[in-house]
């Protein structure tokens, strides 16, 4: 039996995010390598207030006003229907739709199904939709609340509905779910130092003797900032005259000062464990992504035992170039012999998010070392409630 495609259907009340999160879908979307086309309905602002809506088509790029309040209409001259404080034109709206609909595409994108999109009704007998029922992508659509189950009703019959109440289950796990049904999952892809491991007291304390020893002033702001970097990187920029001779002596001098520090106190992050254990058991495959020395990851290795959870091991001895940069995630998911856009990287530092977006794969912030990260698929403030996030929507 040939298996349904999948439509994620997201509603919740007015202002509730859902649109939101379609931009924020669609983003994520075309970085990864999708192709989309759908129309999305950002709304027109003036001095901050909402006066209407524009209807915009992801792939053809087109723009109409879709909607306007009603003391802006003597400026327009054709009136289509009115609904609550918005004179509407539905015809824009489908002339637009309509081209998007003749455009070859991987997932559907409709922003948003309600009465100003069914011609001021609530009647979801329209062709336009039974057009879409017949694509053969897969489809994301945002429905007003009221419509929902009917809408659900309708799509099972050609699709595996997810259904998602913003409202009820929150942005967060709407968002990841519908990302997670039109990606799939075969990896993960984990930094080690913030995201398994408490290490971080342990290399700034390393830092602040070898800097020190050679008088350079190497300050807690110094180290947050460059937390996630390769060694030679951080070293040139604070000892910008230092050979490369001298750069590997430095480099390997507070290592092992690090792993001094470090010998029978390091620990891993409270659930960190626990979470490798769980998903290793599922059969996931599991790569550990670090630019620290290969020296470091055999320590820890040894001092934890959680070598066995891992399929694929990147060092910053594997690659010429630290986070930012996405080498090393690069070389994982090629060892791993995944699909970028099948896996997610686990980090803890904006650097490793920018290296996990840049190599194309999905990514987590885990907020144990900096609570701002940026650009990220989903934050969590623990493996707990990972765990709990992904267990809901992994298959």
């Amino acid at each position: 039996m040939e298996e349904k495609r999948k439509s994620i259907v997201i509603t919740g009340k007015p202002s509730s995010g859902k649109s939101t999160l379609i931009s924020k879908l669609v983003k994520r979307l075309e970085m990864l390598g999708f192709q989309l086309s759908g129309v999305i309905t950002p709304e027109m602002r003036k001095e901050r207030a909402r006066e209407g809506f524009y209807v915009k088509g992801i792939r053809t790029k087109k723009e109409r006003v879709f909607a306007i309040r009603e003391r802006e209409i003597s400026q327009i001259n054709e009136i289509y229907c009115k609904y609550g404080k918005y004179i509407v034109f539905p015809e824009r709206f489908e002339e637009v739709l309509r081209e998007e609909i003749e455009q070859k595409t991987e997932v559907f994108i409709l922003d948003e199904v309600g009465p100003m999109e069914l011609a001021c009704s609530k009647n979801l007998d329209v062709k336009w939709l039974k057009e879409i029922l017949n694509l053969s992508s897969q489809i994301v659509i945002t429905v007003k609340k009221e419509l929902a189950e009917k809408l659900k009703n309708i799509l099972s019959e050609n699709f595996d509905v997810i259904l998602k109440d913003i409202d009820k289950d929150g942005f967060d796990l709407s968002y990841i779910t519908a990302l997670e049904k039109l990606t799939g999952t075969e990896a993960f892809l984990i930094d080690l130092d913030g995201v398994i491991i408490d290490s971080s007291e342990f290399h700034k304390l390393s830092w602040f003797e070898v800097m020190e020893k050679r008088g350079v002033k190497f300050t807690e702001e110094d180290f947050r900032e460059t937390f996630g970097m390769t060694n030679d990187l951080i070293i040139k920029r604070f000892i910008p005259n230092a050979t490369e001779d001298e750069i590997k002596k430095i480099s390997q001098e507070k290592e092992e000062i690090y792993r001094n520090l470090a010998k029978g106190k390091i620990k891993p992050i409270e659930g960190a464990d626990e979470f490798l254990e769980f998903f290793w058991s599922k059969g996931f495959k599991m790569a550990l992504v670090s630019s620290t020395p290969k020296e470091n990851i055999d320590f820890i290795s040894e001092e934890l035992g959680i070598g066995k959870f891992f399929d694929v091991v990147i060092s910053g001895s594997d690659i010429s170039k630290g986070k930012p940069d996405p080498e090393c995630y690069i070389k994982a998911i090629e060892k791993l012999k995944a699909k970028p856009s099948k896996c997610y990287v686990i980090e803890d530092s904006q650097h490793g998010i920018e290296a996990g977006l840049k190599s194309g794969a999905k990514c987590i912030g885990v907020l144990t070392t900096h609570k701002d990260l940026q650009d990220t698929d989903i934050k969590v403030e623990n493996f707990q409630e990972l765990k709990s996030i992904l267990e809901e929507v992994l298959e």
